[in-house]
C-alpha cells in the first residue's frame, strides 16, 4: 500500500507541475537533518538487504533555502533508487560545499547504468531496458519529478555512472541559503 501511495502521489505530482500550480513553500532548512531522518527511516530496509549505509558531512549546519517536504521527496527517490538497485556493498551519502551551493552525492556500489540509459534518466515514464530485472517496482516517474523539484529550487541533478557494473552517483546541487 506504500508503493501505491508513492505512485499516487507521483502522478498528482506531475499534473501539478504541468498544470504550473505545484506550491512551494520556502524556507531555510538544514538539508543533513533532512537526509540524517531518511537514512534513520530506511535502516531497516538496509540492514534487511545487508547493506552499509554511511554519511559523510561536517558538523554544523548545512542550510539551504527551499521547500522542507518536496526536497525531503526528492533526497528520499535518489536513496530509495540506490538500495533498489544495489544488491550488495554500500550506499554512500555525503554532503560538500562549492561555490555558493551545497552538493548532496548518493553513490552506491549497485548495477550501474549503461551510457545509452543515461540521457533519457530524468525523462517522463523512463527506466532502463532491463530494470523490470532488478526492480520490478517503478514507474519511471521519480527522477523526472525530482528533477522538476529541484529546477524550481534553480538547483541542479544529475546522474554518473561508468557503466553496467560500476554503480552510480546522483548529485543534487542547491543553493546555499542566503547568509551562509
Amino acid at each position: 500500500s506504500q508503493k501505491l501511495v508513492i505512485v499516487i502521489e507521483d502522478f498528482l505530482n506531475i499534473s501539478r507541475i504541468e498544470l504550473g500550480t505545484m506550491k512551494y513553500e520556502m524556507a531555510n532548512i538544514d538539508l543533513k537533518q533532512i537526509v540524517e531522518t531518511i537514512i534513520r527511516d530506511m535502516r531497516a530496509t538496509v540492514e534487511r538487504n545487508n547493506l552499509k549505509l554511511n554519511l559523510a558531512a561536517d558538523e554544523g549546519e548545512w542550510l539551504v533555502a527551499g521547500d522542507s517536504g518536496k526536497l525531503s521527496q526528492v533526497v528520499s527517490n535518489l536513496i530509495d533508487n540506490a538500495l533498489k538497485y544495489t544488491h550488495g556493498g554500500s550506499i554512500n551519502v555525503s554532503l560538500s560545499r562549492a561555490a555558493g551551493a551545497v552538493r548532496l552525492t548518493v553513490a552506491d556500489t549497485g548495477i550501474g547504468i549503461a551510457p545509452e540509459t543515461m540521457p533519457k534518466l530524468f525523462n517522463k515514464f523512463s527506466r532502463a531496458a532491463d530494470a523490470g530485472k532488478t526492480n520490478i517496482v517503478g514507474t519511471g516517474l521519480g527522477l523526472y519529478v525530482a528533477k522538476q523539484i529541484v529546477e524550481a529550487h534553480h538547483g541542479k541533478i544529475w546522474a554518473e555512472s561508468e557503466g553496467l557494473g560500476h554503480g552510480s552517483r546522483f548529485i543534487l546541487e542547491l543553493n546555499a541559503a542566503v547568509g551562509k
